[in-house]
């Protein structure tokens, strides 16, 4: 391996100053002494330099250089200059650092940085308002000793989905969205926004929703009364029959609609959580697939697989929405000549309905849009087949009132599944039947 110039130059050094002085032992004699001398000198002229090193590791101000060139020279000149990119790089870091406090200060949303034991590490001056937390008082602390809504604790400990809404601990009628996203080394980052506005605007759309559609549904039943009546009146000229045959098919389907948004809205305004009703499923899914039974109608087969006699824990009323509104779907969106499978099975996961067709499919853009109020994938073809665009948004908030979630899968042009998991907490077997009623 071949020395750098520097180890080189030093070598060179210490063997012409070790034969400078065997030299002058020869001339002058006491050879011995001349050597060691010559040595001591090297090793004070070494001891100094390593001083003036280690005064340069330590960051001691600008340290002095006697020699120009060599490898001492060399070496603290190296350190010099690490020495000041790092006093750059940290200057650099330092202005950064109060770049990010300053715009984390500007923020409406709250920040807060979690270790794994849920500790505050950070907060940026939005916590201070929305949640009253003092940096003096509360870096160290527990969020979940600070924050104690239940809703928050059990999302803490679970943290899956979008994040949770709480009343606010500040304001109030105020209302608070917390999300947690992972961060760093095992540490955690809540995003706390304050949503009362968009809370209020929620609540007062569903208060306008209901009083309008109970308004509305009023005079809608009175103008069907009169268009059946027209409808079945000899007297009324046979020229108007089909116009009068097309106000009835709107007015029913203005009352379909009006019927779905009040069911929304009752599902909407509830109780976070469903009861807990004895509800018999296979029961019920029997019923419902029986009214698709072959008719006069064409429509596609509807065949249902019950895999367990599992009954579920919840509201029936809602339970019905849910497999009706999926089962309807399945039946509309499926030409005559399709398939619809209805499956009623348990897995580790909980319990599960779901029901396959082999009809028109959903584009892969549009599957996450689907549950939306009001969304068509084929406008057109919803509003011949009498659709409201309300059915699945139903499904969504029965769910989630249920504790359960919804899952499709589907492909256009080949059919679609959906799949809704109940949690194991909702399952009730037939010999609970007479507890879970009572």
């Amino acid at each position: 391996m071949r020395l750098p110039n520097r180890w080189v130059s030093q070598l060179g050094f210490l063997t012409g100053w070790l034969v400078a002085a065997l030299l002058l032992g020869l001339w002058f004699g006491a050879i011995a002494w001349w050597l060691v001398g010559a040595l001591a000198l090297y090793l004070a002229h070494t001891l100094r330099n390593v001083y003036l090193l280690d005064r340069a590791l330590e960051g001691s101000g600008r340290v002095p250089l006697f020699e120009t060139r060599g490898l001492w020279a060399e070496m603290l000149a190296r350190i010099d200059k690490i020495r000041t990119k790092a006093r750059s790089r940290k200057k650099k870091y330092h202005r950064l650092l109060r770049e990010v406090w300053d715009s984390t200060g500007a923020l409406s949303e709250a920040g807060i940085i979690l270790n794994p034991e849920h500790e505050i590490l950070w907060f940026n001056p939005s916590a201070t308002r929305l949640l009253g937390l003092d940096p003096s008082r509360d870096i160290g602390n527990r969020i979940d000793n600070l924050l104690r809504h239940p809703d928050f604790v059990r999302y803490l400990s679970d943290p899956q989905g979008e994040g949770i809404t709480i009343p606010s601990p500040q304001t109030p009628s105020g209302w608070l969205s917390i999300q947690l996203i992972p961060y760093g080394q095992a540490q955690q980052l809540a995003i706390i926004r304050d949503v009362t506005r968009q809370m209020k605007l929620e609540t007062m759309r569903r208060d306008f929703v209901a009083n309008a559609s109970h308004e509305l549904r009023s005079p809608l039943t009175v103008i069907g009364g009169y268009l059946d009546s027209l409808a079945d009146d000899e007297d009324v000229p046979e020229s108007w029959a089909a116009p009068i045959a097309e106000m009835q098919r709107q007015a029913d389907r203005m009352t379909r609609i009006l019927r779905d948004l009040i069911e929304l809205t009752r599902i909407e305004s509830a109780e976070e959580k469903a009861r807990h009703d004895f509800v018999d499923m296979p029961r019920m899914l029997e019923q419902i697939c029986a009214q698709y039974a072959p008719a006069d109608v064409p429509r596609p087969r509807v065949t249902l697989h019950l895999e367990t006699d599992a009954a579920l824990l919840g509201s029936e009323s809602e339970l019905h929405s849910i497999c009706h509104n999926l089962v309807h779907n399945a039946v509309r969106f499926t030409p005559p000549s399709g398939s619809v499978d209805v499956f009623w099975r348990t897995t580790d996961q909980g319990a599960e309905l779901a029901v396959s067709d082999t009809g028109i499919g959903i584009p892969k853009d549009q599957i996450s849009r689907v549950t939306e109020r009001f969304y068509r994938v084929d406008p057109g073809r919803s509003r011949a087949t009498g659709g409201t665009g309300l059915g699945l948004a139903i499904v969504k908030h029965a769910l989630q009132r249920h504790g359960g979630t919804l899952q499709i899968d589907s492909e256009e042009g080949r059919g679609s599944t959906f799949t809704c998991v109940f949690p194991r907490s909702r399952i009730s077997r037939r010999g609970g039947a007479a507890q879970a009623a009572g």
